[in-house]
């Protein structure tokens, strides 16, 4: 135990030696802000000038009393001063401290700081290369771990350049603004440019050290051709080169070369074989007709595993999005070596994919082309564009046109394609889309533990129907949802302390990569459970900074709370009320469909907002909470409405807004068409000019914990987006509809009876 705490104050006496060796300061360096002219940008010349500037003023008054959190901050203070030989024995120290400990974020952050520093030591000191000195420093600090910490550490190093970039250019502008900076965002200002300026440096050696780093460790082979019936099978496979004996083997079935992680399994004690959907080849080439076959193809590469020397004989597939969906289509058909699933945000065709609400989204034409299609797009954009920028001027083309839907794959792509019109033709959840699910049946045959993962912000409706469809078709279904405030990226490449605009709760920052596999070595190796999916439904309350663990998300026992859409008032915003108004009136809401003028402005993507997006929308405002008030689940309701149109397709948010006025959103805007509210299989077209009772559920949950003195506010909104279909209210097929068919804006008229409801955290 002596020696980490005498490295300890080695450190410690290293940094009041460089503290003293630095020049005097102004007094005003020692308050709680340091006084910072940010660059114009991260690349900027003077850049590295400006923040060894900020960082050796901070460095002579720095404390923590956390000395695990000193010297991770104290390194980073000195590798971005320049102090590169007391970073390294500042991030030793680190190191010694941390051994017998889990291999976590600041042992991680210790090895990847103390690489980057020995590099720039051996560079000065033995006038070396840099690129000779990184690798030299990388072997030695690399080789000695296990195969689960080198992933950990090479995944980290390969984390992409932007990822730090924008939220650097980011904090230099709003701190340009202030002209000065508190402690703690200093130290986190310096840490990222750290990252991104360390990044820039040893980037591009990373390949061949990886390369060869993973040839010492592991067995692949690349380009396995796996015979199935009709056809044949790409895969590839990587397995621990020091393993003895046959292994347990993870599967993930795809047509995306992005997703393949055979090697992080291997690295967790598994044989990894990523296989390619049918016409797929592992660099990405290869056109595909998505959902047909994979379920017979998967199940098909499955056999053909557990027939292999390097095989123990089980299975278990990973999937997020399409691989997803794949793991249940190969679950549904029962292979004898399939011994568990374990999926992300599943995609659930027909249901969240390519129409969602039964809503049509122009995302699925861009889907088409970089993962079914798998070609160049020419479309007559500019090449030297953002491929976002190059979809959103496609999507401003569509929308200013008089073009049908049925023509999307022309405006968007520049021709006709067959995969997008077969879409077209089947607008409902019509036999087409159900054959590639579980039938009911099929559900009730599926014995293996499930494992699924979703986000309250748009990763959420293929996981909420694969797990809901399981457990009603088979009560004692071994099967676990965890849900927390995430979204499709973040739940898949692991969550960061903020999530567009929000602050997620210490306890949401889960590895959920990470947490998988601790699930499937429970599964497959006897392990323990791990606790935070301790029950069938784990979900997180925001704000609260507490998981619930719960046999089902919603139970008839739970109270809900009602609120009524007041329809007295004609003062917008309106109120949410807690009983139904009396009396008369309504409240009413127009959108003039043929208007174009917003083609270019941009729908908000942050989750806290100071003011309500109310584009083509009307709000509800409801009291002030008297207590702190837990709601979790699914948001239902029944509108009590006069139309205009036999058809329309809504938009529905829910808010918090704190006592700041500040707007939270509790969940993703859940778009839905009315003709199929309640029945996704068949259309059933409203009755214009008619009060009638429109009943929905959103396919969206939520938990979250609403402080007293916040109040709940309800936005409902009528679509019209250049990034989807718009419905035109004709009664025609939607795919036929032209702007033509607006004609006059669409009106709606919501009576007294209307409301929405929500379970809360009681019982």
């Amino acid at each position: 135990m002596r020696r980490p705490v005498a490295a300890v104050s080695r450190a410690r006496r290293a940094v009041m030696r460089l503290a003293l060796a630095l020049p005097a300061w102004p007094t005003w360096s020692w308050a709680a802000d340091f006084g910072f002219r940010p660059p114009r940008d991260p690349d900027d010349a003077a850049a590295a000038d400006l923040m060894r500037d900020l960082a050796e003023r901070i460095l002579p008054v720095y404390q923590d009393a956390d000395t695990d959190a000193f010297l991770a901050n104290v390194t980073a203070l000195q590798i971005v001063s320049g102090a590169y030989r007391a970073a390294y024995d500042s991030s030793g120290s680190l190191r010694s401290r941390r051994q017998g400990k889990p291999f976590d974020g600041l042992i991680e952050r210790a090895i990847l700081d103390g690489i980057y520093s020995r590099a720039r030591v051996l560079e000065a000191e033995e006038r070396l290369a840099f690129a000779e000195a990184y690798g030299r420093s990388f072997r030695e600090l690399v080789s000695p771990l296990d195969n689960a910490q080198a992933q950990a550490i090479m995944a980290r190093l390969e984390t992409p350049l932007a990822t730090y970039r924008e939220p650097l250019r980011q904090a230099f502008d709003l701190w340009r603004a202030k002209g000065s900076l508190p402690e703690a965002d200093a130290l986190a200002l310096v840490r990222t440019w750290l990252s991104y300026q360390s990044r820039r440096s040893f980037s591009a050696l990373l390949p061949e050290l990886f390369a060869a780093e993973n040839r010492i460790r592991y067995v692949a082979e690349a380009d396995i051709r796996i015979p199935v019936r009709g056809g044949v099978i790409h895969a590839s496979m990587v397995r621990p080169g020091r393993a003895s004996g046959a292994l347990a083997t993870l599967l993930r079935f795809t047509l995306d070369p992005a997703e393949d992680d055979a090697r992080r399994s291997a690295a967790q004690g598994y044989v990894g074989v990523t296989a390619y959907v049918r016409g797929r080849t592992p660099d990405g080439k290869g056109a595909v007709w998505p959902f047909v076959r994979d379920g017979e193809d998967a199940a098909a590469v499955i056999d053909w595993i557990a027939r292999q020397a390097w095989s123990d004989g089980r299975v278990a597939m990973l999937g997020d999005g399409y691989s997803g969906y794949a793991a249940w289509a190969a679950a549904r058909r029962r292979p004898a070596a399939l011994k568990a699933i374990a999926t992300i945000a599943p995609m659930a065709p027909g249901i969240d994919f390519p129409m969602a609400g039964q809503i049509f989204r122009n995302a699925m034409v861009r889907w088409a082309q970089e993962h079914a299609l798998a070609e160049p797009l020419q479309a007559g954009i500019d090449a030297d564009a953002s491929p976002d920028a190059m979809w959103e001027a496609l999507d401003a083309r569509w929308y200013r046109g008089n073009r049908p839907y049925w023509d999307i794959d022309r405006v968007l792509l520049g021709k006709r394609s067959r995969l997008i019109r077969t879409w077209l033709t089947h607008p409902s959840h019509d036999r087409y889309w159900q054959k590639f699910l579980p039938s009911a049946e099929q559900f009730a045959r599926i014995d293996i533990p499930v494992l699924s993962f979703a986000g309250y912000y748009g990763a959420d409706a293929g996981a909420l129907y694969f797990h809901n469809e399981h457990r009603r078709n088979r009560p004692q279904a071994d099967t676990t949802l965890l849900l927390g405030p995430y979204d499709a990226t973040s739940i898949r490449r692991g969550t960061a302390p903020t999530l567009r605009g929000h602050t997620l709760d210490p306890v949401a920052r889960v590895d959920l990569p990470e947490l998988r596999y601790q699930w499937l070595d429970h599964v497959l190796k006897g392990a323990n459970k791990p606790s935070l999916l301790m029950d069938r439904v784990n979900y997180q309350v925001m704000g609260s900074d507490q998981w619930r663990h719960l046999a089902a998300l919603e139970a008839p026992e739970r109270t809900r709370l009602r609120l009524y859409l007041d329809t007295g008032s004609r003062e917008d915003p309106h109120r949410l009320l807690p009983s139904q108004a009396e009396g008369g009136g309504n409240a009413r809401l127009s959108v003039d469909l043929a208007d174009r003028r917003d083609v270019r402005g941009p729908w908000p993507d942050t989750l806290r907002m100071k003011e309500l997006p109310m584009r083509n929308s009307i709000s509800f405002v409801g009291d002030p909470l008297s207590e702190d008030t837990e709601i979790a689940g699914i948001l239902r309701g029944v509108f009590d409405i006069t139309p205009s149109r036999q058809d329309m397709d809504f938009n529905v948010s829910l808010y918090e807004q704190t006592q700041d006025g500040e707007y939270r959103l509790l969940f993703d805007p859940y778009d839905f068409r009315a003709s199929y509210a309640g029945h996704r299989v068949r259309r059933r077209l409203l009755r214009a000019g008619e009060r009638q009772l429109l009943a929905f559920a959103t396919e969206r949950v939520t938990a979250c914990r609403l402080a007293a003195g916040s109040r709940i506010v309800l936005v409902i909104g009528i679509n019209r987006r250049s990034d989807r279909q718009v419905n035109y209210g004709s009664g025609k097929d939607v795919n036929s509809e032209t702007i033509a068919d607006a004609k006059w804006p669409v009106r709606v008229r919501w009576h007294a009876r209307s409301y929405v409801e929500i379970q809360t955290g009681k019982a």
